[in-house]
């Protein structure tokens, strides 16, 4: 069974490597990692044994370098400066040699989709009022600004478990529910009334802070039984 990754899956642990050693060759020494691979890489790097400790003060970026060898690795970016170095095949050892892949259905993600987008708008107030004055991302510490920061969720009630929550006392099979899409990209809900329940059910419940796009993809992953749902 295939290994997942930051929804990226893999058949074998070489695979993964090969991945690993890919984004690698794409970026030079001192260069920040592409915003498609810092996903992955992240969710790899949970798996180190000493992830607590290196990311310890707050991780920005993940960057490479060239080591005294001369061999290429991953580094950690530090807040206010400095970087240490972080060993991917090492990490690669330690996943789970159990570890399956529990893919989402086609349905839930579009469904989850459309969601998101429906409250996009309010995500984006909640941005730009927070904007006005100065922050710093809670996760990694560094300072916000427009073009660094995400509107998180604050858990325990994540996104995901606000859209439960909401499906919930609604009576609602997610992967039932028509989603459409405009340009064929942007999922939307069918029903406009569902889309107006939800839009004022994430108003009422939602509790939102703004941090940085990097500390975002740092946190946790909150499970979700959404087979309790999509029955």
């Amino acid at each position: 069974m295939p290994y997942v990754l930051a929804d990226e899956s893999f058949r074998t642990k070489e695979n993964v490597t090969t991945r690993c050693r890919e984004i690698l060759s794409a970026t030079p020494d001192g260069s920040l990692v592409s915003d498609s691979a810092l996903p992955f890489l992240l969710d790899l790097f949970r798996h180190h044994d000493e992830w607590a400790q290196k990311t310890a003060g707050g991780v920005v970026g993940i960057s490479t370098q060239t080591t005294s060898h001369g061999t290429r690795c991953f580094v950690l970016v530090r807040n206010g400066g400095g970087t240490i170095d972080i060993s991917f095949p090492h990490a690669i050892r330690l996943i789970p040699s159990t570890r399956t892949a529990n893919l989402i259905p086609q349905g839930l993600r579009d469904f989850r989709s459309a969601a998101r987008n429906g409250v996009e708008a309010q995500i984006r107030d909640f941005r730009d009022s927070q904007l006005v004055s100065s922050s710093v991302c809670p996760i990694t510490g560094e300072a916000l600004h427009r073009g660094n920061c995400a509107v998180d969720h604050a858990p325990p009630t994540t996104f995901d478990s606000l859209l439960f929550n909401f499906c919930q006392s609604k009576g609602i099979n997610p992967i039932t529910v028509a989603v459409g899409s405009i340009n064929g990209t942007v999922a939307v809900f069918n029903d406009p009334l569902l889309l107006v329940a939800w839009q004022e059910h994430h108003r009422e419940n939602a509790v939102l802070r703004l941090v940085s796009r990097i500390g975002n993809l740092q946190l946790p992953k909150l499970a979700v039984q959404w087979s309790l749902l999509c029955q």
